[in-house]
């Protein structure tokens, strides 16, 4: 059913229910694109809540006004606990004989019912999704890269409300039905970076770095680089100056002249925008904002589920923004690799990261348009009873 989302002002009801945001706990990015889009949708005075899990005692800004620290999903799980995929494949995590599980479900459905929410943005989780549209309550979807035609997410999707890429339908999969991209509001990719990147000389400078530089990104969320690889990268190429940049577990006390580890960096920025060539994963966080640095950029895909990085790094070679290397190349591969990687066009990062409006309003004035929409129905008279259907 399709409302007029002017219904509610129509009736003299000035209904600004909250809209919930679900937020993944793992890596970063989940809440690095939920902060940039919170942003946007404070503008629009519509209040926010935040439900997640392992992120207590961080600062969410306006328009949050609730946090819920809900009940991890993955913590103190039994063993007999586990299932197979197979077994539910409507469902990718929802293990049995779990307390912790119990506990997630009657907190999220405890706010469902306290707060009568517009809708509840999922960044990301089916179970999640489906749990919120079993409680009534009108669910828009994040969407991922990644081959996505399994039950759950296709369930999932179906029953959304609103579909939301954050990035730019020529970043589109070939995978994806029609039907799931006639349902999606793409939007012009973001990352957390509002301000523009610091030009390329003045990057370098505030470094003090004066030869060829590459910057080897490691996260939170993957396995990063092995320090032995980049070693024997950096003695085959001993004109260029190696910067590990994020968390590694390794010994760094033998490190050559021309490696240095500059351990993690909370603003990698100027690091992004100064480099010759970035070697990063291939997660959407650290794909925007090397788009938004106009970062030359050699991708190595990490294993994730459905392919999320694979397909996405395939995407990425398609429309020449960057090289791909599944593994990490052998040390006599890396000289030809930066000539290579260096010659790349990074004006062509524009047409992923500029449109009509920024990436993240868009998809915040999305969200909108579903709360306003729902708003409206809270306010029409309440309707008949109905006869439940598939009884």
């Amino acid at each position: 059913m399709t409302v007029d989302a002017t219904a509610a002002e129509d009736t003299g009801t000035a209904l600004r229910r909250p809209v919930g945001f679900y937020v993944h706990y793992h890596g970063r990015g989940h809440r690095n694109r939920t902060l940039a889009i919170l942003r946007e949708l404070a503008t629009l005075d519509r209040p926010a809540a935040i439900l997640t899990s392992r992120m207590d005692g961080l600062d969410w800004p306006e328009p949050v006004r609730e946090v819920i620290d809900v009940a991890c999903d993955i913590d103190d799980v039994p063993a007999a606990g586990q299932t197979r995929a197979e077994d539910s494949p409507a469902l990718h995590f929802a293990p049995l004989h779990t307390a912790t599980i119990r506990r997630r479900v009657h907190q999220l459905a405890e706010w469902f019912d306290r707060t009568n929410p517009a809708a509840l943005v999922v960044d990301v989780s089916c179970e999640v999704a489906m749990l919120a549209r079993l409680a009534s309550v009108p669910t828009v979807v994040m969407r991922q890269h990644g081959d996505r035609r399994d039950p759950a997410h296709e369930t999932a999707y179906h029953a959304a409300d609103r579909l939301l890429a954050p990035f730019p339908e020529r970043l589109e999969d070939e995978l994806t039905p029609e039907w799931v991209r006639e349902k999606t509001t793409y939007a012009a990719g973001f990352c957390r970076y509002a301000d523009p990147p610091p030009d390329r000389e003045a990057a370098r400078t505030s470094l003090g770095w004066s030869q060829p530089t590459v910057v080897v990104m490691s996260g939170r969320g993957g396995r990063g680089s092995s320090v032995a690889g980049v070693v024997a990268a950096a003695a085959a190429t001993p004109d260029w100056q190696w910067v590990l940049v994020g968390l590694l577990d390794e010994d760094l006390a033998t490190l050559p002249a021309n490696v240095v580890s500059a351990g993690w960096v909370s603003d990698p920025l100027p690091m992004l925008a100064g480099a010759d060539v970035v070697v990063s994963a291939g997660g959407h966080n650290s794909v925007m904002e090397l788009a938004h640095a106009r970062a030359r950029a050699i991708i190595r895909p990490e294993p994730r589920p459905f392919d999320e990085q694979v397909r996405k790094a395939a995407i990425l070679d398609r429309e020449g923004l960057a090289i791909v290397s599944s593994e990490w190349p052998a040390a006599d591969r890396w000289p030809a690799l930066l000539r290579r990687a260096s010659q790349l066009d990074a004006t062509r990062w524009a047409a992923i990261t500029e449109g009509e409006q920024p990436g993240a309003a868009a998809l915040a004035a999305a969200i909108e348009d579903v709360c306003r929409q729902s708003d409206a129905v809270a306010a029409s008279p309440a309707p008949h009873a109905a006869e439940p259907a598939g009884v």
